[in-house]
């Protein structure tokens, strides 16, 4: 079995992940831990968070049982520095489907956005496992429906739209699984470990009814 093979099917499993951005090194080591102890296992951190290649080590080597990504990822070289610091998938906001090229040859998975039926098309005719809808919510559910009914093989991971009020509905839209920013990879600085961990676990439980 292939690394990219390996780590979608892994996500089919969980169907969820934190997507943390925040500009505060330590708070971000928090929101991964939070996660990661209330039940999520995929944990997206943004290039844009300040020393994010020291943060994705740290993460690796304090969780090892986690899949520990980097998001916001644009060019070849900074799918190379993620990967060199342990990241174990990639997303990539914007439809690149030579970047799609590049992981594939590297067999890393990489999870491209699309935010039209043709970027999806796109990214789907060159290979990808999972398309990111960004952002999900210019659409919402009613989008990841239409977008679906001509083209059900698409594995949509929602992104900037679902949150705790809506999930269901991206779910039972068809969405493969939702990215989770808003009160969770989003929470302030200053909310407790144990505030994060708990709203962690009300994503999770939400899931757990589509998995």
């Amino acid at each position: 079995m292939t690394n990219i093979e390996k780590h979608f099917n892994e996500f089919k499993k969980h169907r969820l992940s934190t997507i943390v951005r925040t500009n505060d090194y330590d708070h971000a080591m928090k929101i991964i831990e939070g996660s990661i102890a209330g039940g999520i296992n995929f944990i997206e951190l943004t290039l844009t968070i300040p020393n994010v290649f020291e943060l994705i080590k740290e993460a690796r080597k304090r969780f090892p049982d986690a899949n520990i990504g980097a998001g916001t990822v644009l060019t070849i070289d900074d799918a190379k520095k993620s990967i060199a610091a342990g990241a174990t998938y990639l997303v990539d906001p914007v439809c690149d489907v030579e970047l799609l090229k590049w992981c594939n040859e590297q067999d890393v998975l990489l999870i491209a956005s699309g935010a039209t039926p043709t970027e999806m098309y796109n990214l789907q005719m060159g290979g990808a496992k999972i398309i990111k809808f960004f952002p999900a919510m210019i659409g919402g559910p009613e989008m990841v429906k239409l977008i679906l009914n001509p083209f059900p093989q698409f594995n949509l991971l929602a992104t900037a739209g679902p949150n705790q009020s809506n999930m269901d509905e991206y779910f039972k839209a068809g969405v493969l699984g939702c990215g989770i920013t808003a009160d969770l990879g989003g929470a302030p600085v200053g909310t407790s470990l144990e505030e994060i961990t708990e709203i962690a676990k009300k994503y999770v439980a939400i899931t757990a009814k589509y998995l």
